[in-house]
């Protein structure tokens, strides 16, 4: 039975939630998780950077093109502006310029990581295995962690691979609308502007389905385009969530490797090398898990159990 939007197709797993257990909540509840799996999400942190380090690459180069798009202004020539107008000077080891590449390229770094990490840009087989590790981390089911995330990956590579193809391509799609409509001389200002805003929406909303689309891609046997429709129904229906969610994925992805990035010493900066190699993928996209799967099972899963077809 398909339901409404794919909503009542449950043809795979059912929930794993014991029905003599309490909820705690879901903060106490993730939290509780989260320490008790601590050492785990270290090692499948690990996993995420080493599988998706083309991933990594692509987003590289995507966040070169995006970042120009988002902020026209960002360049080797502004930030050196930037640096004298600070006062700063060149060193005999560094000069400006080479201060200014550096500075721009650890921007690169670190939207590339977040585009990862938010799973705008993954490997997509690969993230379909870390989503069945972490889905039953939530359910605190026991994970074989190796040997899971190969089943599930082989199992549902298609549709996965094609999910972060199509999200890749929707990135994409976004950055050249962003930099046409900017530069759009023929349009009225206010209405590149209007347009401007309107693209950055639709590319939130898009950000906040991926929450969604790979747990229901190792959850149950459903289309793309029912996936992509649920996906969107949720983003609507547990909007706070989405946004508390996208609030805390700024910080773990972008402000706190950023502050220590961007401190220039060495020592900030292994810091943050880090904390992206050993956390802030793995606790990221748990935390994203938590909020997709309490959804899930809410709106798809509890629901179907109290009325079956």
């Amino acid at each position: 039975m398909a339901g409404f939007f794919g909503l009542l197709d449950f043809t795979k797993e059912g929930p794993g939630v014991r029905k003599d257990e309490p909820d705690k909540g879901p903060v106490r509840g993730t939290l509780e998780i989260l320490t008790r799996r601590f050492w785990e999400l270290i090692k499948l942190n690990l996993m995420m950077i080493l599988f998706n380090l083309p991933a990594l690459i692509v987003a590289f180069f995507l966040a070169i093109y995006l970042l120009a798009a988002l902020f026209p202004g960002l360049s080797v020539a502004t930030l050196i502006e930037s640096f004298q107008a600070l006062g700063l000077e060149g060193t005999a080891d560094q000069s400006l310029e080479a201060a200014a590449i550096s500075q721009l390229t650890l921007f690169y770094l670190i939207t590339a990581f977040a585009l990862t990490g938010l799973q705008l840009v993954a490997a997509g087989p690969f993230q379909a295995g870390f989503s069945f590790i972490l889905r039953n981390y939530i359910r605190d089911e026991h994970v074989f962690t190796w040997t899971d995330f190969w089943d599930h990956t082989k199992a549902n590579w298609r549709q996965s691979l094609l999910a972060s193809l199509i999200s890749a391509a929707a990135l994409m799609v976004l950055v050249i609308n962003l930099t046409f409509y900017r530069t759009a001389d023929f349009l009225p200002g206010s209405v590149r502007l209007a347009i401007q805003i309107l693209l950055s929406t639709a590319g939130m909303v898009w950000l906040l389905m991926q929450i969604y689309v790979y747990p229901m891609i190792v959850t149950f046997k459903l289309t793309l385009g029912q996936i992509y429709r649920n996906s969107l129904l949720f983003v609507i229906m547990r909007l706070p969530y989405n946004l508390l969610y996208l609030l805390i994925a700024a910080v773990l992805l972008l402000v706190i490797p950023g502050v220590l990035m961007l401190n220039g010493s060495v020592a900030a900066i292994l810091i943050a090398a880090v904390w992206y190699l050993v956390l802030a993928l793995a606790v990221n996209q748990f935390l994203a898990m938590a909020i997709a799967w309490r959804g899930i099972h809410r709106f798809m899963l509890k629901e179907h159990d109290e009325n079956p077809a």
